[in-house]
C-alpha cells in the first residue's frame, strides 16, 4: 500500500521529505525557519446550511425522503406510503403496541468533503406525547415500500424485529423529542448525532437514516410523513456545513506552528484549521494549516479542568465526535516515577462558531479514569491479564516508584480516538501486551465526565511491530482507524503509520514507515472530512536550538512542524 500518492510541491518549512524505497518519508531538519507562508492556503468557504423536505428543500422537486411505521400488531404490514408516522412503546409489557418510526434523507447535495457543524430534525406533530422519544441511528439498509416490524426488505429480516437487534440500530441516542401539544417540534441533534450525519455526507452507503423509539412509553406520538399532503408539515432536516479541501488535489504543505514545540494531539477544526494540545501546558491552540504562523485562538484551560497554571496535565491527544473534543493527559508518572494528580486528567471541550470567533468550552471532566480502568467490575468483558498488568505497571497507592517512569515501565496513554459505536478507543505507548500495543475502549465518555464511573468494553491487543501506540483517530473518509506506532520507551525510532479497521479480529496494516526530525517523534494523527491527506504533528520538544531543548527555550521561540500524508 502506497503511503504518498502525488510529490509534495513547493518548500516545506521544517524538513525536506523524499521517499525511501519501501515508502519511507525522510526529513533533513533545517536549522532555521522559513517566516513566509507556505503555498495551498485557502480560506473556507462560509457557513452554509441545507434543508431536505420533500417538495421544498433543497429544490421543490427533491423526493429525497424516506419514511415509513413499523408495527407490532400488524408485523408484516408495511406503512411506507401512509401519511402519518407514530411511536409508541409496550405498556403494558406484551400488549404489542410497540409502533417506531423509521426516517432517512438523501443528503448528497451536501459536497462529500464538507464539514458538519450541525444538523436539526423538525417534525410536525398531530397527535401529542408529553413522553421523551429517542432518535437512534439504523445501521441496516431498509427499503420503503417494504419495511414491516420484522423485515428490512424482501430479503433480509431484522436481527431482532423492531429494528433492534446487533447491526440494526446503534444504541447512542442523537437526540430527544418530546411533544405535549400539537404542532412543529425542532430536533437539534446532539454531537452523536452530528457525527452521524457526517458519515451520511462523507460515505453516503452508510446513511440509513434514524429511528424514533421508546418501547417504555405509554402514549402514542404521530407525525406527519413525507407523504402529507401539506408540503411543510412534512420531516425536514436542516444541516450546517462548510466547505473543505484543498485546491488543485494537491497533498497539503507543511507548516511550522509558532508558541510551543509539541505537537502532542490535535483534531481538526474546521477545513483549513486543526486544534493543538501539548504535554507542556494546558494551551489551547487553533493553527491555520500549511502556514507559518502564530495561533489564531490560544485558551488556556487550567482553571476550567481544576488545575493551576503551574500544573502539568501531560495532554496527549484529543478524539473528535460531533462538535465535541475530548482530550486525554498521559495517566503517567513524572519521569521520576512520582505520581502527580494533574496528569491524569480526562475532560471535553465543546465547540461553536467558526474561527477565527470559534469557542472552546469546558464539557467536564474526570481524574478517576485510570483508577476506574483497574477495577475489574468496571469492565464489560474484562481481561484478567490486561487488568492485572495495568495495576503492577500503575501501583497508585505508592507515591514515588522510580521504576514506573512513563518511559521505562509505567502506564503512559498517547492515542485517544473516537468509534463509531460511540466508544472511545484508548491507545497506550505503555505497557504492551507482550509485543502488541494495548487499545482499550471507553464505553460512556460523557458520563464519566459528569461523575460517573467509567465503564470498559475490551482490551484489544494490536500487532504494531512491537511498538506502543503514539496517537491514533478514527477517519470517517478511509471509514478507518489510523494509527502512529513509536518505541514505548526513549528510543528514537522506527515510527510508522498504519490503517486498521477497528475490528478486534482485524490486523492493522502498515501504511507508510515515517522518520523523524532529530530529538523530534510523530504524536498525532489528524484525518479531515472527505479528504485521504492525512496530517501528521510532531512533538519537538527534545529539539536542540542552540543547545538548548526547544522546550526550555523562550515561548516566542518554539515551535513544531507537521507533514500531510496521502493515504489510499
Amino acid at each position: 500500500m502506497r503511503g504518498l500518492k502525488r510529490p509534495f510541491i513547493g518548500v516545506l518549512v521544517a524538513s525536506s521529505w523524499l521517499l525511501g524505497g519501501c515508502g519511507e518519508v525522510e526529513p533533513a531538519l533545517r536549522d532555521t525557519e522559513l517566516e513566509a507562508s507556505l503555498p495551498f492556503t485557502q480560506p473556507l468557504a462560509a457557513t452554509q446550511s441545507t434543508s431536505f423536505q420533500d417538495g421544498v428543500a433543497p429544490t421543490t422537486d427533491y423526493a429525497g425522503t424516506r419514511d415509513a411505521m413499523i408495527e407490532e400488531e400488524d408485523s408484516d404490514a408495511n406503512h411506507g406510503s401512509d401519511t402519518k408516522l407514530s411511536a409508541s412503546g409496550d405498556t403494558p409489557a406484551g400488549s404489542g403496541n410497540e409502533n417506531f418510526a423509521l426516517l432517512a434523507w438523501d443528503v448528497s447535495a451536501i459536497p462529500a468533503n464538507a464539514v458538519v457543524r450541525s444538523a436539526s430534525l423538525t417534525v410536525t406533530v398531530s397527535d401529542k406525547a408529553d413522553q421523551d422519544y429517542q432518535l437512534y441511528a439504523l445501521t441496516r439498509g431498509w427499503t420503503e415500500s417494504q419495511v414491516t416490524w420484522e423485515q428490512a426488505d424482501n430479503n433480509q429480516d431484522w436481527a431482532s424485529n423492531g429494528a433492534d437487534g446487533t447491526g440494526d440500530r446503534d444504541s447512542t441516542v442523537l437526540g430527544t423529542l418530546r411533544a405535549p401539544a400539537t404542532g412543529t417540534y425542532t430536533v437539534a441533534l446532539n454531537a452523536q448525532g452530528v457525527a452521524a450525519v457526517q458519515r451520511w455526507v462523507s460515505t453516503p452507503a452508510s446513511n440509513q437514516g434514524l429511528i424514533l423509539a421508546n418501547k417504555d412509553n405509554d402514549n402514542r406520538l404521530e407525525l406527519r410523513s413525507s407523504e402529507y399532503s401539506t408540503k411543510a408539515s412534512r420531516p425536514r432536516l436542516t444541516v450546517t456545513w462548510e466547505a473543505s479541501g484543498t485546491p488543485g488535489g494537491e497533498v497539503p504543505a507543511s507548516g511550522t506552528f509558532k508558541g510551543t514545540c509539541d505537537g502532542s494531539g490535535g483534531a481538526w477544526v474546521d477545513g483549513t484549521h486543526f486544534l493543538n494540545v501539548n504535554d507542556e501546558s494546558q494551551s489551547v491552540r487553533i493553527y491555520t494549516r500549511s502556514q507559518s504562523a502564530t495561533a489564531v485562538k490560544t485558551q488556556d484551560v487550567s482553571a476550567a479542568i481544576g488545575l493551576s497554571s503551574s500544573d502539568e496535565a501531560d495532554l496527549e491527544d484529543v478524539a473528535r465526535v460531533g462538535n465535541r473534543l475530548y482530550v486525554t493527559g498521559s495517566h503517567a508518572r513524572n519521569k521520576d516515577g512520582e505520581l502527580e494528580s494533574s496528569r491524569y486528567k480526562f475532560f471535553a471541550l465543546d465547540v461553536a462558531g467558526t474561527v477565527p470567533s470559534v469557542t472552546l468550552q469546558v464539557a467536564g471532566t474526570s481524574s478517576t479514569l485510570l483508577r476506574d480502568l483497574l477495577d475489574a467490575a468496571n469492565w464489560d468483558a474484562p481481561d484478567s491479564a490486561v487488568i492485572t498488568l495495568l495495576n503492577a505497571r500503575s501501583r497508585l497507592a505508592e507515591p514515588t516508584v522510580a521504576s514506573l517512569a512513563p518511559k521505562l515501565n509505567g502506564t503512559n496513554v498517547e492515542g485517544l480516538a473516537a468509534l463509531p459505536s460511540g466508544e472511545l478507543a484508548i491507545g497506550f505507548r505503555n505497557p504492551r501486551v507482550g509485543s502488541s500495543a494495548l487499545v482499550v475502549t471507553l464505553t460512556n465518555p460523557d458520563a464519566v465526565l459528569t461523575g460517573a464511573t467509567a465503564r470498559f468494553g475490551r482490551a484489544i491487543p494490536l500487532n504494531l511491530g512491537g511498538q506502543g501506540l503514539r496517537g491514533m483517530a478514527w477517519s470517517e473518509a478511509h471509514q478507518a482507524m489510523l494509527l502512529l506506532s513509536g518505541p514505548h520507551d526513549e528510543s528514537s525510532g522506527p515510527f510508522a503509520l498504519w490503517k486498521w479497521s477497528g475490528d478486534a479480529s482485524s490486523a492493522p496494516v502498515k501504511v507508510v514507515d515515517l522518520t523523524a526530525p532529530e530529538n523530534s517523534a510523530p504524536e498525532a494523527v489528524i484525518p479531515y472530512p472527505g479528504s485521504l491527506d492525512v496530517q501528521v504533528l510532531f512533538d519537538m520538544g527534545s529539539r536542540l536550538m542552540g543547545g538548548t531543548e526547544c522546550k526550555d527555550v523562550a515561548s516566542s521561540s518554539q515551535s513544531f512542524s507537521d507533514v500531510f500524508v496521502h493515504v489510499d
